[in-house]
């Protein structure tokens, strides 16, 4: 099925990679995500992992200011997914023979952030988890493209949010990633509608950037940052990513 092509009506980008420092040691820290996560939520969160306030962060910076529609379809994916209440829940099984913490447990689920970024922006439509390894992001453009050519949504938001855990080893030692693989974190969103023009299609080294080498949202991050850059862009499928 050949897919219209869309028109970018917002996005919104953030990228931390860990990297060692001079004397060759992680950081002991994650930048806070408080401030900016507030800036740009209704609710006043207190309880939420780092993996919703990622999502909640990107999805509300991509939204602000822009009219949301009730029915707009929401697509969430992710690679990795929340691994920071994931490695805290077992290892208050597995270390300190602990039931874990009700909260922890709850926000194993990546759906969990799809719940709180619907609630958030008081969104009706349908919610929508991509979670695979390799490519979820592009996974879960084509299902919201599909449901937009088919009417079953009128708009869609869709991101990717990647967590990484400090230290890095230790997120490394649990995935089993190799020093090409980079320890990173990140939330990209796009807002999109129906276009009304075709497009050409945009080689894959036109998206290409170094900056997000090894990592698992790659994907998503070169096309935000790409459309970015051209606030009237439209995009879609046909072969391949259509950009206009």
């Amino acid at each position: 099925m050949r897919m219209g092509v869309m028109r970018v009506v917002s996005a919104s980008h953030y990228f931390h990679r860990i990297e060692r420092d001079a004397d060759g040691a992680w950081p002991v820290s994650l930048p806070s995500l408080d401030a900016a996560t507030q800036a740009v939520t209704r609710e006043r969160y207190r309880r939420i992992d780092r993996f919703v306030q990622l999502a909640l962060l990107g999805a509300g910076t991509c939204v602000r200011d822009q009219m949301v529609r009730p029915d707009c379809g929401l697509y969430l994916a992710s690679g990795i997914g929340p691994i920071g209440s994931n490695v805290q829940v077992q290892d208050a099984i597995q270390i300190d023979r602990k039931a874990p913490m009700p909260f922890s447990f709850v926000n194993t689920l990546g759906s969990s952030a799809a719940y709180h970024v619907a609630k958030d922006l008081g969104l009706a439509g349908e919610a929508v988890l991509v979670a695979r390894a390799g490519g979820s992001f592009s996974a879960a453009l084509r299902c919201a493209m599909t449901d937009i050519a088919e009417g079953v949504v009128t708009q869609v938001l869709i991101g990717a949010v990647e967590e990484c855990i400090l230290p890095a080893d230790r997120q490394r030692a649990l995935l089993r990633q190799g020093p090409e693989i980079a320890v990173a974190e990140g939330s990209h969103w796009v807002l999109l509608e129906r276009g009304d023009a075709e497009g050409a299609a945009v080689p894959a080294s036109a998206l290409a950037d170094a900056t997000f080498d090894g990592y698992e949202a790659r994907d998503a991050a070169e096309l935000v940052s790409y459309v970015l850059a051209r606030p009237f862009a439209r995009f879609g499928f046909a072969g391949g990513l259509v950009v206009a």
